[in-house]
């Protein structure tokens, strides 16, 4: 095991993976802590679950960069920028309050080309379909009906077979 940088006193790397709250920040001390007693990179992997590899990696970025290296960066991420700005949106909201241009019911493609025409960026489907649901907009599709259907057989079976099928405990003619 590499040896480990001196940052921090054993008694403190022990107390800072103790109280740690984070269970990613936890491990990371807890790695260290252990790497600085001397234990071996394959006990400290064993100990903490994660590899001879993912030990020598976090004692590494200890050394060079301190404690502060082993906070999880992640809760600090504020991700990716959106697609649209929020005037964009309130745009895209404003048009689907009308028609599509095309008539109908809109749908994912047709906002995607609206988008494309009205405010020059190309969107893929995933975040048209995130904008719609964060709208609160629903799929609004009629139920399927087979185009050789016919109602009066359908009309016929529904009477005769509530007749013979019936749910355990119902009473009825028999």
């Amino acid at each position: 095991m590499p040896q480990v940088a001196r940052h921090l006193t054993l008694r403190e790397l022990e107390r800072r993976y103790k109280k740690a709250k984070d269970p990613v920040e936890k491990t990371r001390f807890q790695a260290v802590y252990h790497a600085a007693k001397g234990l071996s990179a394959k006990e400290i992997a064993r100990i903490t679950l994660q590899t001879p590899r993912w030990v020598h990696a976090t004692v590494r970025r200890y050394n060079l960069l301190g404690p502060e290296a082993l906070r999880d960066g992640r809760h600090s991420n504020p991700g990716a920028r959106p697609k649209l700005t929020p005037e964009e949106t309130l745009k895209v909201l404003q048009a689907l309050e009308g028609s599509p241009p095309d008539g109908g019911l809109w749908t994912g493609p047709k906002l995607q080309r609206w988008v494309a025409e009205h405010l020059g960026k190309r969107l893929s489907l995933n975040p048209i379909y995130r904008l719609l649901h964060e709208a609160g907009f629903a799929l609004r599709v009629p139920r399927p009906v087979h185009r050789k259907a016919e109602r009066e057989a359908q009309e016929a079976f529904k009477k005769n077979s509530a007749k013979r099928w019936r749910r355990p405990g119902q009473r009825g003619e028999g």
